[in-house]
């Protein structure tokens, strides 16, 4: 399971950085863009889980710093659906620059297994949200 997740990355880096070096802002597009979709697929499960299990569960942690009520539930999506995820790609791919290890030891699709990993985490969540707006 990890080296398939390995093999993301490294797709995700190799593609990105192809794109982007430029700029030399690669790193910072890659590790948000798939912490994005990380958080979606935990949502995703979050979704599933209060529609089988217990419909009054909340989908985030509830945070009230302030008095606004935007403002802290921006907050409290972002602490529960990107940061600890930004916070564990950094560890486990990024850390001591260990994605150029990563990058000898798996091969790159050309970006393929990369964007099919996006647009499958994508579809997990339409498409019950499709069905659920077209049927209930």
């Amino acid at each position: 399971m990890l080296g398939l997740y390995y093999k993301i990355w490294v797709d995700a880096i190799v593609a990105t950085k192809a794109k982007r070096s430029e700029s030399g802002n690669w790193k910072l597009y890659t590790i948000a863009f798939m912490s994005l979709i990380m958080g979606v697929n935990l949502f995703t499960f979050f979704v599933i889980m209060k529609s089988l299990v217990n419909r009054n569960l909340p989908l985030f942690l509830p945070v009230t710093i302030f008095y606004n009520l935007l403002i802290n539930a921006f907050i409290s999506i972002v602490l529960t659906f990107f940061v600890p995820f930004v916070i564990l790609n950094y560890l486990l791919i990024f850390n001591n620059d260990r994605y150029k290890k990563l990058i000898t030891e798996y091969k790159s699709t050309g970006g393929k297994l990369y964007r099919r990993y996006a647009l499958l985490s994508l579809g997990i969540l339409i498409i019950p949200a499709l069905i659920v707006i077209l049927y209930f």
